[in-house]
């Protein structure tokens, strides 16, 4: 069963993953390294910090989830096969066009005897279920991987063990070489051996394209040369929709793979809008609530409307004893540019071990609890810096906090430190960082050539 370690219990869980959201090293010292979490940072929103003690924020707190048992709702079992597609099937998908979401809804709107020829999906105010479901699972993905748990007992023994991870990613997108998709970072941030299985049972390896920590998105890839055309005339682009229209009320359908047993289909409505929600000491703002079953393994996948378009992803529930119906998505349009921005980076893989970058610092990581409390950016707090290491010559300091790697948001040590193992020695990059001057924390950036571990 899941264990937080953190002193909060948790009022929230994540929707993601069959494994915790690991968490053991928020407060400890970590040496050196982190993985993709994260996205572009906006240095613009943060230019001070006072130091000392701020009035201590309220705020709930949110934990990972294991696999949780299937809660009430409709669901709706569909599989489709979308739009025939130009190319051999022997060939792989490289090239090819993939039908949308959309497309597949007006084929079926066509085709479906119980839908007649005045229902409009796109303005009809009583949702199609079995359509908008139809349409759109073949637009959602099962991401499978690996992670190393660590666990310590009473007495201060710890030991690790290989767990697997199952969440849910979104189709979006597809350049020239590659398919696009959209998930949460807690469902790809830490993990290994990451694989994407589609609608039809194939799968494939998928590697991180970056995600950001804070707002729990991120961007994952598939090689259109791994896909055949055969899977890739039954998978399909899910188009994102403005949700700032969304009304209250409004039905909603919410796809995923639920307790990592494949996609399954749930339907409810728009609870309230513009709710805030604490997890794992990281507060998220301007959510969608909806009644919807978001259960574990949900997360990442689809909050869709009544035209199949995902207007938010789904995310975490509530898993207080007696609250029933409370679960939480984030909005597209809270998180569009962050997308946008995310689907055009580098596809990285991890590389060896002798080649990963290695910075030369001990750090612990300032939460938003601590941060409210204290008056500190979100961050992690340099504690030691190795003599003559990357970090040293780059003129980082102890009580220095880093905010920010290679455009991307960082706020643990651990997602630094993952982070490292795609980045080769020799490399550069910016890292941006909060430093006390006087009374108060400056944001400064340093640009870095990435040392390696033996090397320093």
């Amino acid at each position: 069963m899941y264990n937080d370690n953190n002193e909060n219990d948790s009022q929230y869980r994540y929707s993601g993953s069959d494994i915790p959201y690991n968490n053991t090293n928020n407060n400890s010292t970590a040496n050196n390294n982190t993985a993709f979490s994260s996205a572009p940072y906006d240095a613009k929103k943060h230019k001070k910090h006072k130091g000392g003690f701020a009035k201590k924020a309220a705020c709930f707190v949110l934990s990972a989830v294991l696999f949780g048992a299937i809660a009430g709702s409709v669901m709706v079992g569909v599989n489709y096969a979308g739009g025939k597609i130009v190319g051999s099937n022997k060939s792989n998908a490289t090239g090819v066009n993939i039908s949308t979401v959309s497309n597949n809804i007006s084929n079926v709107a066509k085709t479906d005897s119980a839908i007649t020829e005045d229902t409009d999906l796109s303005s009809s105010s009583k949702m199609d279920v079995e359509a908008v479901a139809t349409a759109a699972i073949p637009a959602m993905v099962q991401l499978n991987g690996t992670t190393t748990v660590k666990s310590s007992s009473y007495f201060g023994y710890g030991q690790s063990y290989e767990a697997t991870s199952s969440g849910t990613g979104i189709i979006v997108g597809k350049s020239d070489t590659e398919l696009l998709i959209v998930t949460n970072a807690h469902v790809v941030d830490n993990i290994d051996n990451l694989k994407c299985v589609f609608s039809d049972g194939t799968s494939a390896s998928c590697s991180v394209k970056g995600s950001k920590s804070d707002q729990d998105i991120a961007v994952a890839a598939v090689s259109l040369s791994d896909i055949s055309s055969d899977t890739a005339s039954n998978i399909a682009i899910a188009e994102l929709e403005d949700s700032s229209d969304i009304k209250v009320g409004q039905q909603v359908v919410a796809i995923g793979n639920a307790l990592g047993e494949g996609q399954s289909v749930t339907t409810g409505i728009i609870s309230a809008k513009d709710r805030s929600i604490t997890v794992n000491n990281v507060t998220f703002t301007g959510l969608l609530m909806t009644d919807a079953a978001i259960n574990s393994g949900n997360s990442g996948g689809a909050l869709l409307n009544s035209e199949g378009k995902v207007i938010a992803i789904n995310f975490a529930k509530t898993s207080s004893d007696g609250v029933e119906g409370m679960a939480y998505s984030i909005p597209v349009s809270n998180v569009k540019d962050i997308i946008d921005s995310l689907m055009t980076k580098q596809t990285r893989n991890k590389v060896s071990s002798d080649k990963a970058a290695y910075l030369g610092i001990a750090a612990v990581d300032i939460t938003s609890n601590y941060a409210s409390y204290y008056g500190y950016p979100v961050g992690i707090l340099i504690r030691t810096v190795a003599d003559d290491s990357v970090a040293d010559k780059a003129g980082l300091e102890t009580y220095d906090i880093i905010v920010g790697f290679d455009d991307q948001t960082v706020t643990t040590m651990s997602g630094l430190t993952n982070m490292l193992q795609y980045y080769e020695a020799g490399e550069k990059v910016t890292i941006d960082y909060y430093h006390m001057e006087g009374s108060e924390y400056v944001l400064k950036s340093t640009e870095v050539t990435l040392g390696s571990k033996k090397a320093s």
